[in-house]
């Protein structure tokens, strides 16, 4: 029991400095995501490449390195995509960064959507917050701070320009 007993105080401590370091680590805000554009880039037979062009708004006062993205892409209704990519940017303080999610839309014939096509693109946005203890517990995977999107608008498969109907 004794031996118990000599511990408590460091655990206690240990606690205390672990929920303290975590509550300053929730104080940013997270990013504001939109689309910028949508539109096809390549079109072959087997195919269709389409880049989306995603504005990450930082309204903090210190950047928010950006890490991965985890993402899906639904065309009229039906999933033809979903992959994870690095976000390969920092958003600046109070500032706008932009960062490009590829897809390709796989399908010949009748089943390769063409044309005006409606468009859901969603998934999971996960940054940094400021601080050496914040890098730390989010590569340890203990906090990943994150934020999720859903858009939906249209984008011309056949290589024209889109409309976004969800912020």
């Amino acid at each position: 029991m004794m031996h118990r007993s000599l511990h408590a105080p460091a655990l206690l401590a240990a606690s205390c400095f672990l929920s303290i370091a975590l509550a300053g680590c929730t104080t940013y805000r997270e990013p504001v995501l939109s689309v910028a554009s949508a539109r096809a880039t390549e079109r072959t037979p087997d195919g269709t490449a389409v880049a989306f062009t995603i504005d990450a708004q930082n309204t903090n006062d210190e950047p928010l390195p950006l890490r991965e993205v985890e993402y899906r892409l639904d065309i009229d209704g039906r999933q033809v995509f979903s992959g994870t990519r690095s976000a390969e940017a920092t958003l600046r303080r109070r500032g706008t960064q932009q960062f490009q999610l590829p897809a390709s839309i796989q399908g010949q014939g009748q089943d390769a959507p063409v044309g005006p096509s409606r468009y859901v693109l969603s998934g999971v946005l996960y940054y940094i917050t400021p601080g050496q203890l914040a890098e730390t517990l989010f590569d340890a995977g203990v906090r990943k701070p994150s934020v999720s999107f859903r858009f939906e608008g249209e984008v011309d498969l056949s290589g024209g320009a889109f409309t976004n109907t969800v912020p």
